[in-house]
């Protein structure tokens, strides 16, 4: 499996406890092994926020790795075209740190085009997988280093290789938010519509409120400091320039359809605000996308209550993840009972 590099720690801590039948086997960083008693059940799932990408393994692509893949992609016994090919780099970068070895990205390329000039057809051309698609993985973890794996395509696996869809930061965004949110929405299904209205906590600069204006949502963006001025401009744009506590229901919209927080703060404190926000919006309220930090890996214990916390805010389904645009923390959405028809286009 691949992480956020530096969530190695988190990862691990939240299988002893998910899946204590999983033993550590090997790591580097933004890449972890594990090994179970017994062969994995060919239906075997991996239930984890902090892993992007995972699969069986088949180990290191020894000596030379494209004569180790051909020889893995024959014994899969798929018709030519029907597999899925997911070439990726476990991830390098460590936030303050120095980078590690490779420039993300191009070492995957260079093996991707390597693998589709020796096998050419055996692979399907679109490399984003659809439900029931087998996928062959191929881990660059260090220059010439191939680890080899395959999965099922299931609502449990990202659809994207190495689970991190391309996405491209516009030069008019006013932030990296600006992709965090983008994520989210690929992830879940991109249940906002034009029209909606969001309150967004932790708005400044806005690249978060940029992404839903272009999308024609209506934004209020609540705090003190100050935003860009592309995003004032915004006809659809609305500033509340004080923090989230002295911001009193009745200074908001009536009907709000989306609650967004992402704020450097403990956790609890993010979610006694929504709260707060949600009682009054039981009528119209679909969902809530969270970013809640996770800065020590003991505070993976306290993510099952977290959970629980944002489901008693009324939502009918809450999932929560390490998406690719985030650091050291995790995103978590909930929809309502309303936002879950609306997902299900029902």
């Amino acid at each position: 499996m691949v992480c956020q590099a530096g969530a190695e720690r988190h990862l691990k801590a939240e299988l002893a406890l998910s899946q204590p039948e999983l033993r550590f086997a090997y790591s580097r960083p933004g890449f972890v092994t594990f090994k179970r008693e017994g062969a994995f059940p060919a239906d075997y799932e991996l239930q984890s926020i902090f892993a992007r990408a995972h699969g069986l393994s088949f180990g290191k692509g020894q000596g030379d790795p494209l004569a180790a893949l051909r020889a893995f992609v024959d014994g899969c016994g798929a018709a030519g075209g029907s597999l899925r090919l997911h070439v990726f780099e476990r991830e390098t970068f460590v936030p303050g740190e120095e980078p590690l070895g490779f420039v993300r990205g191009v070492q995957a390329a260079h093996a991707k085009e390597a693998i589709l000039a020796a096998m050419p057809a055996r692979f399907a051309e679109d490399e984003v997988a659809r439900m029931g698609d087998p996928v062959i993985d191929v881990i660059v973890v260090e220059p010439g280093e191939w680890w080899l794996g395959l999965h099922v395509q299931t609502a449990a696996h990202s659809p994207y290789p190495g689970g991190a869809p391309r996405l491209a930061l516009p030069e008019e965004a006013p932030s990296r938010a600006y992709l965090k949110i983008e994520e989210a929405l690929l992830w879940t299904g991109n249940p906002v519509r034009p029209g909606d209205t969001a309150v967004e906590i932790g708005s400044a600069p806005g690249g978060a409120s940029f992404a839903l204006l272009k999308r024609g949502l209506r934004v209020v963006g609540i705090d003190p400091a100050d935003m860009d001025p592309r995003v004032l401009a915004q006809p659809g744009f609305t500033h509340l320039r004080e923090p989230i506590a002295g911001v009193r229901t009745e200074c908001l919209p009536e009907s709000i359809q989306w609650l967004l927080l992402d704020m450097n703060v403990a956790p609890n404190v993010i979610l006694n605000q929504v709260e707060r926000l949600s009682r009054r919006l039981t009528g119209s309220l679909l969902g809530v996308y969270l970013t809640l930090k996770m800065n020590d890996p003991r505070m993976v214990a306290a993510i099952p209550k977290m959970i629980e916390h944002v489901r008693s805010m009324g939502m009918a389904r809450v999932r929560a993840r390490q998406l690719a645009s985030n650091k050291r923390e995790i995103a978590v959405f909930g929809l309502t009972k309303k936002g879950l028809t609306r997902a299900q286009g029902l």
